[in-house]
């Protein structure tokens, strides 16, 4: 299987290490979002997507284990590498132990830095869970059948690719033009008038039981998902 490409968050505080990384990274045709504290890597994660996440131990704000910790409690999916200057087998057993998939001690070799990014950027995404669910709405990936209160609720095939990319991102917010990527592959100019059309009449079927209302607009960011309990 040949590596993909991803949108990776690297998350570091240090100028230099950040540098060198996002460099190296974006000579590999990676896209990078660079943060450098842990509450701002934990707000990016449970907001925007990523393929991967490559945190650094020692933040300013919040250590990289409790970011990690956080973001898989809140259901978070993605491969994360841990950058560490722990040589402790304890501690790297708790980066494990928190949800991280790899890490790599600094000093680190580049080439092996590019290798572990490529082997987890490799792996197959999680599956999808089979009945996804939001207060009284479902949606049943097997059938792609929507029942509110288990009432069917009649959908187009783009307005259930919608529903689902918001569903199985709950609190993340997704751009017009990532919308577009994801689902409607059109013109762009075409494609962002068929977004907010698309979001409006998805609202008005979902308006039984107050669902509308789970579709929030991000002033100037885009939409998401606000899941119930």
């Amino acid at each position: 299987m040949k590596a993909r490409m991803g949108r990776i968050l690297l998350v570091e505080d240090d100028e230099m290490i950040a540098s060198v990384v996002e460099d190296v990274l974006s000579e590999h045709n990676h896209v990078v979002d660079l943060v450098s504290t842990g509450p701002d890597a934990l707000d990016q994660l449970l907001h925007y997507h990523y393929d991967m996440a490559i945190i650094d131990w020692g933040l300013p704000g919040m250590p990289g284990y409790t970011v990690t910790e956080q973001y898989r409690g809140k259901g978070g999916k993605i491969p994360i590498l841990f950058l560490t200057g722990q040589t402790d087998v304890v501690k790297k057993v708790q980066a494990l132990d928190v949800g991280a998939d790899d890490y790599i001690c600094k000093p680190f070799a580049v080439d092996e830095l590019i290798a572990r990014v490529t082997a987890l950027l490799r792996r197959p995404p999680v599956e999808d869970e089979k009945v996804v669910k939001s207060g009284s709405l479902q949606l049943d990936l097997a059938t792609c059948q929507v029942t509110i209160s288990g009432a069917p609720l009649a959908l187009t095939a783009g307005e259930f690719a919608l529903l689902k990319l918001f569903m199985q991102n709950p609190g993340k917010v997704f751009s017009i033009s990532s919308i577009v990527d994801k689902i409607f592959q059109s013109d762009a100019e075409f494609a962002e008038k068929a977004v907010r059309q698309r979001v409006m009449v998805l609202r008005k079927k979902l308006s039984v039981d107050g669902h509308e209302e789970s579709i929030v607009t991000v002033t100037g960011q885009g939409y998401k998902f606000e899941a119930r309990g």
